[in-house]
């Protein structure tokens, strides 16, 4: 009985290591306007910096709706599945292979921070008009503000994956 329970707890060991490494080592694009890479995977989570559109990020982990990826110059952070692409996205124009130039319509979905599936979704629900998209892109709040905003309402967001 108890060698049948190690070859269990083996094996499930093995499927988490596995749905874990799932997607690791896969090239991603992003498909947003500075994309956000955070110390964490939370929107809460501290910013690291910009990652810029259709720059090209590797995958070393996958949590959830987040993907730690690591971005030229050493930088290494999580990304909201959102804000990538699998597709292979370019800002030259005119030169080499067209199918990897980015459409005027994916520049203004960058613009906008968007992606296909997040416009699709919007577009249901408010007929194309982004004014207050627009409207809510220029809204800034330093992090401070934002930790003392958790703090008053007595707040305590959860990192992703937490139960």
């Amino acid at each position: 009985m108890r060698k049948t329970q190690c070859l269990i707890w083996a094996l499930a060991l093995a499927v988490a290591c596995a749905a874990a490494a799932y997607g690791a080592g896969k090239t991603m694009s992003v498909g947003i306007r500075d994309a956000q890479l955070r110390e964490a995977p939370s929107f809460l989570s501290k910013i690291i910096g910009p990652v810029p559109y259709a720059q090209q990020v590797e995958i070393v982990e996958e949590r959830g709706d987040w993907d730690m990826v690591a971005a030229p110059g050493g930088n290494t952070g999580w990304l909201h599945v959102s804000a990538l692409s699998d597709k292979r996205l370019s800002l030259a124009s005119g030169a080499g292979d067209a199918s990897q130039n980015v459409s005027g319509k994916e520049m203004a979905l960058a613009g906008k921070g968007f992606n296909a599936q997040i416009e699709a979704d919007y577009r249901r629900g408010h007929a194309g008009n982004y004014e207050w998209i627009d409207k809510m892109g220029k809204i800034t709040y330093p992090p401070e503000a934002l930790m003392a905003f958790l703090a008053q309402g007595d707040l305590h967001p959860r990192e992703a994956g937490a139960q």
